[in-house]
């Protein structure tokens, strides 16, 4: 019998009983039904005793949230100290017409967290592996003293030997409330210290680019407060998915509202996402990763055929080095002229390549804003060792060529027409532009970050009412009491990993957490090869890192060791070598890939076992609390409590809660100082007692539609008296800063090696780019890998529009790699799916079945009553691949078939899911399935990292993972 069968056969039962039912389905007699086989029936039909719930028991509100982006209200049934029930915010919804004051509503992530709550494999006792790790019969049962003892005696004897900077705190961003990191750091920060790293897997080109760009304050390019969209002309969502990533709780709510208010919305995307198929007027497909050509064609067909709509003044005003001429500064301090625009060093000049309009005498009314044609080469080379595969190979940048709309039609696939329309569009209307993370996570990340935000100057889309461009900012800001653990990381290793005299700006303008770690991607190459001076990938801070590096690993609540970085087999060898990793400790729930490898997995509590207080990214002014809602299973210990064991084995415990209780009472306890010292009852106008009984505090009412935040406000007012945080005090097209940072962390950015295809080693027309380095090394004319200037440079892995029609084309993908050679001919794209967060919830059967299929291409789903001593995954339960019917033909498969998708990094099984929604020859797959290799060597898990790159991008050597890898695919 079906669900909805099972819950119509009663004539009592109302609609509204219907949905509440439909809605609470797996708080019946039956908590899970047997596993995901090859019969088909979805989970919740497995149960044939599912009834219509009695809705009862205690009502306890809060929030249990993911790394999503979302911060929403959740309510749940609790009887005896169990999990019932789980609803959402029902506080009464305001639209922006009347009001703006949203609910909170809780997506199907939170409102499945029963399912995750209460599944038979959840790990109930701390854990300690005896054999190789990996080894799931290695793994044996132990004490919370012996746990606390060993790890205590193992932190004591790495430290003797290599001071506090052996140990390390890896990324892990699985537990949202805060007290895994923070409880980790205070333990650290009491015992010496570790050491951390530089910026995360989401957004590494945002931020690094926005720091040098728009300022060092500047975390990201954000633009106006969500709302401020609605007296826009447009709105325009670059690669931006909010209606599965969530990206702050009600985004996509906003832009429907905003829709129906008569605001076009046009997707500039890869694929027709949920979000482009529900909420787009009109969709750009483009090619992964060429976003910054097509942004430099708009501007070049407005520069050329429509110059009367180019106000240099206002660029000048605002930009430097958009023109080589008119480049003042605001700062007092400013740089020397050693910071100058060199000519024909200027973005508008590599624009505009080898044609003239900008230069005195053209007749353009443009003539005289530069002074030279482009010096840039038409190549660019790769920053890497003697024995890289990429030694010596160059790739197109075009830098003596017209960035023409036919020019960029062939790379991106956006017709010139379209091209020529969308230029005109930004240039006479007020046009805000959302922007998403995925067009910057691959090996040349940075570039088309850069090119948004100079095209924002260009166009006046920024600092404006319905004018900005960037990643949504809250209107104001929601505080949240803090933990109260305090504790930095201790070693600051600037002094190994910065070189200082190469920038000619004052250190003020980079920002500090940059000069003293490495960036988080390049963590697994500096474990393998600390204290060596070499790096795979040649990064200059990494063969400068201290020998001892990483001797000791804590993963506070992450699953990016062997599951969310790039190459996990590259990775797990790494990770899995005691000879370089002595210890690695993890606290988990469950038995994921990376806890897998752990020396000890220490059971931690989840969300909704602890107290906590969130706020969204930058987007949602409300601050939620996360409320106990159900007894703590097993031997499972609070993170707070963990730490503080381990604390006492150093004598430390009492400087540890310094005053605090224990437990549950002590964590409140610090809220609540956090809650007081802040002042946040005056803020709410609510005490600490009544925002825990509310779950929520807002602050939706304390601004109006005319306070929407309006990012670079001030500076576009008003720029002399408010300038940016840049060297120039402007938004910067010519940022030597960032190119001369590059330099600082020991990147030798001189090309000895490559030249264009004319045998020129040296920049074209006498041109110049000092820096502090190139100046000591006699090489200011001298090709570089990394410029001051953002421009397109193809992907590593990347492809064409032009590759499928006319391979021979001059603008074809160069494929520097040869994958195309090895029968690698498809592109793998992946996204964030809304059935989990990164790999949260990936072992949720709810979830699980509505995108994970069998062998048969039925639904499936990991069984709940397993055990974890079976290992993270179980074979027949696969994740689902988008594939074009046209490619399905070529290959011979169809819908629900499993493929082995395949490179020189590894194999994968998945399950077919044919769809238009995509282009041919670019296959999807959501990104966070659990990798786990069969006997063969195969990954069933469908985990996407099994064959992305670990190479991290060009300059901010940020994540890649996304959009820059090529494959084989083929019926298994």
């Amino acid at each position: 019998m079906s669900l909805k069968d099972k819950l119509l056969k009663s004539q009592e039962v109302t609609r509204r009983t219907f949905l509440k039912g439909a809605s609470a389905a797996g708080a019946a007699a039956a908590l899970y039904g047997c596993g995901g086989g090859g019969g088909g029936k979805t989970y919740m039909e497995e149960d044939d005793t599912l009834e219509v719930p009695e809705i009862k028991g205690t009502i306890i509100p809060g929030g249990t949230p993911h790394n999503c982006g979302g911060r929403c209200l959740s309510k749940y049934y609790v009887e005896d100290g169990v999990v019932k029930r789980i609803v959402t915010d029902e506080r009464g919804d305001k639209t922006l017409e009347n009001g703006d004051d949203p609910e909170y509503r809780s997506c199907v992530r939170c409102r499945s967290r029963k399912q995750w709550f209460y599944r038979n494999d959840r790990l109930m006792y701390p854990l300690k592996q005896t054999g190789e790790r990996g080894d799931m019969d290695g793994f044996v049962r132990i004490s919370w003293d012996q746990a606390f003892t060993e790890i205590a005696a193992k932190m004591q004897d790495v430290i003797g030997r290599y001071g506090s900077k052996g140990i390390h705190s890896i990324y892990s961003s699985g537990d949202a409330s805060g007290w895994a990191s923070n409880s980790l750091h205070r333990l650290l920060g009491l015992t010496g210290g570790y050491t951390y790293y530089y910026s995360n897997y989401s957004f590494p080109a945002l931020e690094h680019v926005a720091r040098f760009v728009d300022g060092r304050n500047n975390g990201s390019p954000y633009g106006n407060g969500r709302q401020d969209a609605k007296n826009a002309d447009y709105l325009v969502l670059w690669s931006f998915n909010p209606n599965e990533v969530v990206f702050g709780t009600n985004t996509n709510w906003y832009l429907q509202q905003i829709k129906e208010s008569g605001v076009p919305v046009i997707a500039v995307d890869t694929r027709v996402s949920k979000t482009v198929a529900t909420a787009a007027d009109e969709y750009i497909s483009i090619m992964p990763g060429t976003d910054a050509a097509l942004v430099m064609a708009m501007m070049y067909h407005i520069m050329k055929e429509h110059p009367d709509k180019v106000d240099s003044a206002f660029i000048q005003k605002y930009c430097y080095g958009f023109f080589d001429t008119g480049n003042t500064t605001l700062h007092a301090d400013s740089p020397s002229a050693n910071y100058d625009v060199p000519d024909g060093g200027s973005l508008s000049a590599f624009i505009m390549g080898d044609e003239n309009d900008l230069l005195t005498g053209s007749g353009s009314i443009l003539a005289g804003l530069n002074n030279k044609l482009s010096i840039y080469p038409d190549t660019i080379g790769y920053n890497v060792n003697d024995d890289d595969d990429l030694f010596g190979k160059t790739v197109g940048i075009w830098g003596q060529e017209a960035k023409t709309p036919e020019w960029a039609e062939a790379i991106t696939g956006v017709p010139a027409a379209k091209i020529k329309e969308l230029a005109l569009l930004y240039m006479d209307n007020k046009v805000t532009t959302w922007i998403g993370g995925g067009y910057q996570r691959h090996t040349e990340s940075e570039q088309a970050v850069w090119m948004n935000r100079i095209f924002s100057v260009f166009s006046k889309n920024f600092g404006a009412a319905g004018q900005s461009s960037g990643r949504n900012s809250n209107n104001v800001t929601a505080s949240t009491p803090g933990t109260g653990m305090g504790a930095g990381n201790g070693v600051n290793l600037e002094s190994e990993l910065y070189y200082p005299k190469r920038v000619t700006s004052d250190l003020k303008y980079v920002h500090t957490v940059q000069r003293a770690n490495m960036p988080v991607f390049v963590i697994p190459d500096a474990l393998d090869n600390a204290g060596t001076g070499k790096s795979k990938w040649n990064d200059g801070q990494v063969k400068k890192i201290h020998e001892g590096f990483g001797k000791i690993f804590f993963v506070p609540g992450g699953n990016i060791m062997v599951n969310q970085s790039g190459d996990v087999n590259y990775n797990y060898d790494i990770f899995t070598d005691r000879s370089k990793c002595e210890m690695i400790v993890n606290f988990d729930h469950f038995m994921t890939p990376s806890a897998a490898i752990a020396d000890y997995i220490l059971p931690s509590t989840m969300q909704g076992e602890k107290p906590g207080a969130v706020n969204a990214w930058g987007t949602g002014e409300v601050c939620i609390r996360l409320n106990k809602v159900k007894d703590i299973p097993g031997e499972v210990m609070s993170e707070y409590d963990i730490c503080a064991g381990i604390a006492s084995k150093f004598g430390l415990e009492s400087d540890y809660y310094d005053g605090y209780s224990t437990g549950q009472e002590g964590m409140d306890e610090r809220l609540e100082a956090g809650w007081d010292s802040a002042n946040l009852s005056a803020k709410y106008g609510m005490t600490y007692d009544e925002w825990v009984e509310k779950g929520i505090a807002s602050l939706h009412s304390t601004y109006n539609e005319n306070q929407y935040y309006i990012h670079f406000e001030d500076f576009r007012n008003d720029p002399v008296s408010n300038p940016l945080q840049t060297p120039t005090g402007k938004i910067e097209a010519y940022c030597q800063a960032m190119m001369e940072d590059y330099e600082a962390r020991n990147h030798f950015n001189i090309d000895e090696v490559t030249a264009d295809a004319g045998g020129e080693t040296v920049l074209y027309g006498t041109g110049e780019i000092y820096s502090p380095l190139a100046n000591t090394e006699g090489k200011t004319t001298a090709r570089r890998f990394v410029y001051p200037i953002p421009m397109y440079i193809p992907l590593m892995e990347g492809v064409h529009a032009i590759d499928y029609t006319d391979p021979a084309n001059e603008y074809a993908h160069p494929d520097p790699l040869g994958t195309n050679d090895k029968g690698y001919t498809y592109t793998l794209h992946t996204w964030h799916l809304m059935y989990r967060s990164h790999s949260t919830l990936n072992n949720v059967a709810y979830l699980d079945e509505c995108q994970k299929q069998d062998i048969n291409g039925n639904p499936a789903f990991l069984d709940p009553n397993r055990d974890w001593s079976e290992g993270a995954w179980d074979d027949n339960v696969y994740e689902s691949i988008w594939l074009n019917p046209a490619d399905a033909k070529d290959i011979g498969v169809t819908q629900g078939d499993r493929v082995l998708i395949s490179n020189d990094r590894g194999k994968m099984y998945a399950s077919v899911v044919l769809t238009n929604r995509v282009r041919p020859k670019i296959i999807h797959i959501g990104q966070g399935s659990w990798s786990s290799k069969n006997s063969d060597g195969i990954d069933v898990g469908g985990n996407a990292n099994t064959v992305t790159t670990a190479r991290p991008s060009r300059i901010c050597k940020g994540m890649t993972s996304a959009n820059d890898c090529k494959v084989k695919i083929e019926k298994a």
